[in-house]
């Protein structure tokens, strides 16, 4: 097997980061949420506790400790503990919905940028993806078999891989995250009433199918 370049492994890697973050999940439910009530902040400190677990779960990989990660016990304590976070932040979308609806003049009113402790945005991208098993499942089965096909000396290359994952997947968050800001500064507030509904039921769905 032919040795791969840097930017191949760069490459690789940015396209790896981008494939676990741009797919609609509950990560990007509540980016967009966030994005759209609070500003570009909440969104992108959410997306960087996603981005930061996306890279330590790629390191880890690296490291060879795939068959701990992988254990069935580990994946079904991450199902009903992620289900119990995705539940408790669609509360949150059904209550802020609720009480737009008793005061009809804060949806004429633009969004604003975070009134919120910066930690509590970044702490819940870290515990909605680490308690995530299909991230898990990723980082610990999909990726290693794909680094074995890129390089004779996976454990070697895999660094620069991991650093390809940390570029596409931030970048997927601070364009993803400016997009939501932009609208939600130029679209009435009934625009985060819908997000808010819309988030709150995709959220449940998600923590639905994590327990049945």
């Amino acid at each position: 097997m032919p040795t791969p370049s840097l930017p191949q492994l760069l490459l690789n890697g940015l396209l790896l980061g981008l494939g676990a973050a741009a797919p609609i999940g509950p990560v990007n439910v509540e980016i967009a949420r966030r994005s759209l009530r609070r500003g570009f902040r909440a969104g992108f400190l959410l997306g960087c506790g996603a981005v930061t677990i996306d890279v330590t779960y790629a390191i880890l990989t690296s490291l060879g400790i795939r068959p701990l990660l992988g254990r069935p016990l580990v994946m079904n304590f991450l199902a009903i503990a992620g289900a119990a976070v995705l539940l408790y932040l669609a509360t949150l979308c059904f209550l802020s919905a609720a009480r737009q609806f008793r005061t009809p003049t804060a949806l004429t009113t633009p969004a604003t940028e975070s009134d919120q402790p910066a930690e509590r945005h970044y702490l819940t991208g870290l515990a909605m993806t680490s308690l995530n098993p299909m991230t898990l499942a990723f980082w610990c089965i999909v990726v290693p078999g794909l680094a074995s096909q890129w390089s004779a000396n996976p454990a070697r290359d895999l660094p620069w891989v991991c650093l390809g994952v940390f570029l596409g997947a931030i970048s997927w968050v601070i364009a993803f995250a400016t997009i939501m800001s932009w609208l939600g500064r130029r679209a009435k507030r009934a625009t985060c009433l819908i997000a808010d509904i819309a988030g709150g039921a995709m959220l449940l769905a998600f923590a639905l199918s994590r327990i049945l």
